[in-house]
């Protein structure tokens, strides 16, 4: 029986991409580096900002120090003006109302920075109750780890072959997998499907509100 529901969020619940590209641009160039286009920057993100810069900028250029220079900076900046041209996808929000109105527990998962993270749920989705929140934050592991999956579930208080993780990466299906949980692509975002099947989808949402079919299924 399915008993709960994690998301991911950039690619899944929000559409965040441009913004994601404008700020990451907006640094590059502040730091004297060639800009990304939107598909460069699209084909980064998912494994968090530090994997995402050794991505985006020069080979060359690519140090431990360098990294960290330029995360912080992202980070920051996207902080601070990180939602301008963000939106959910459409049909999310009404899945969500119909999931809470419904009692179902759900959290989100993210590799994105933890403050930016409960920065943009409570902006788009305040008035849903979500168990977790958890994203990039100093001694807690990223996707496709399952120790990053270990605490939401227990806050959610269910096991996790009775939980559906639902996103749009193969980092998502591979941490459903490694935690034991049942992998829900969608087909809406950053990443093909057949990358999502190659890496355990058990099903492909084209719609949100497939997921109350799923949900119904009981499986």
């Amino acid at each position: 029986m399915i008993e709960a529901v994690i998301f991911d969020l950039d690619g899944t619940l929000l559409y965040t991409l441009e913004d994601i590209c404008d700020v990451v641009n907006s640094v590059l160039k502040s730091n004297e580096m060639p800009g990304k286009s939107i598909d460069d920057v699209k084909h980064a993100v998912g494994r968090g900002i530090e994997e995402l810069v050794r991505e985006v900028i020069p080979a060359d250029s690519v140090t431990d120090e360098s990294v960290e220079k330029l995360s912080d900076q992202i980070r920051k900046l996207y902080l601070e003006q990180g939602s301008a041209k963000t939106r959910p996808y459409p049909g999310i929000t009404e899945l969500l109302e119909r999931l809470h109105s419904e009692c179902v527990p759900m959290a989100v998962l993210t590799n994105k920075h933890q403050l930016s993270a409960e920065k943009q749920v409570e902006k788009y989705f305040g008035g849903i109750s979500f168990a977790a929140v958890s994203g990039d934050r100093e001694g807690y592991p990223l996707k496709p780890s399952p120790e990053a999956v270990k605490p939401v579930l227990e806050k959610l208080g269910v096991l996790p072959g009775n939980t559906l993780m639902v996103g749009d990466s193969d980092v998502d299906m591979i941490t459903a997998a490694n935690a034991g949980m049942i992998a829900v692509g969608v087909s809406w975002g950053f990443r093909d499907t057949s990358l999502l099947l190659d890496h355990g989808a058990e099903f492909i949402i084209e719609r949100p509100m497939e997921i109350i079919n799923i949900l119904g299924s009981g499986l």
